[in-house]
């Protein structure tokens, strides 16, 4: 039984199948599938719920066929519903491996829907859990922004706004982040191209998402009184030298290999400095490594 499924769910507002559209364009070459959705949902009434979308993620470093499951709940059966999913006996949670949850922006009070997911999210230890933010005409208040933020760090959420703009090079925003979030995933049945070092090193990448997110969750812990610990933070200019020396030659044959050869030789490089130093490089390399896979 491959674990080879993206579930996608939100209320009934059509972004679930509007999501997967966006990814199917992010994807340049992947035509949508129309006609196999039109009749399901002929055969549902419309209903979303069973709706299975094949989809081949295409990378330079692999393959791999996934299904993209969509789900939009009612707010009025959606604890009902959920604890469904929920159920231990359920086979769902088995094949699940990247979990979607979409709410409005509009109202954000439907963000906090996701909070029920948790048993579900237990069962399943999703390699990806992404939480997606709909473009909106106005921006969220700021404190509930925060709020939204905290609690997906806390919780192993990556965030998608969807309104999200950024003038960085090489970094990603709204559906074209979402698409690099799934595509880092390691996928059961996944065809692997010619990186030989991904197998080996997928422990590390693992390793690197961790220490990101607890990198993140530190940051929020941080009062006044840890001002000097802010400042011992890598600064932007030294994130961007480090990935440039990480992956600027990514795009070459053996682009990957060379970067984790790289990181292993600071590693060595690393048992020579004090704890201080060692720590400020290690924030580096991760905040770098996070920076280019979109973790």
């Amino acid at each position: 039984m491959f674990k080879n499924k993206i579930f996608v769910t939100s209320q009934p507002n059509g972004s679930t199948l509007q999501f997967v559209k966006d990814i199917f364009t992010a994807s340049s070459n992947k035509e949508f599938p129309q006609k196999l959705v039109d009749t399901r949902l002929k055969d549902t009434n419309g209903d979303l719920v069973g709706v299975c979308i094949p989809y081949e993620i295409d990378t330079k470093y692999y393959t791999a066929k996934v299904d993209f499951w969509l789900d939009e709940i009612d707010k009025a059966t959606e604890k009902e519903t959920i604890k469904a999913y929920c159920e231990k006996d359920t086979e769902i949670s088995k094949v699940i491996d990247a979990f979607v949850f979409i709410f409005d922006k509009n109202e954000p009070s439907s963000f906090n829907t996701v909070k029920e997911w948790a048993p579900f999210l237990d069962q399943a230890e999703p390699g990806i859990r992404l939480c997606i933010g709909t473009s909106s005409n106005q921006p969220l208040d700021m404190e509930v922004d925060a709020e939204i933020n905290d609690w997906c760090l806390s919780n192993s959420f990556d965030y998608v706004d969807m309104d999200e703009k950024t003038d960085i090079p090489m970094d990603k925003v709204r559906i074209d982040l979402a698409l690099e979030i799934i595509q880092t995933n390691f996928w059961d049945g996944m065809v692997k191209k010619n990186a030989s070092g991904i197998a080996e090193d997928e422990d590390l990448l693992n390793e690197i998402r961790e220490l990101k997110l607890a990198q993140d969750r530190d940051i929020l812990k941080l009062g006044d009184e840890d001002d000097q610990d802010i400042e011992d933070m890598p600064t932007q200019h030294e994130i961007d030298k480090m990935r440039s020396e990480l992956f600027g030659d990514i795009d070459g044959e053996d682009g990957l290999d060379k970067a984790f050869e790289a990181i292993q030789a600071m590693r060595e490089h690393g048992k020579n400095l004090s704890d201080e130093e060692r720590r400020k490089m290690a924030a580096q390399v991760a905040l770098s490594f996070a920076a280019q896979l979109g973790l």
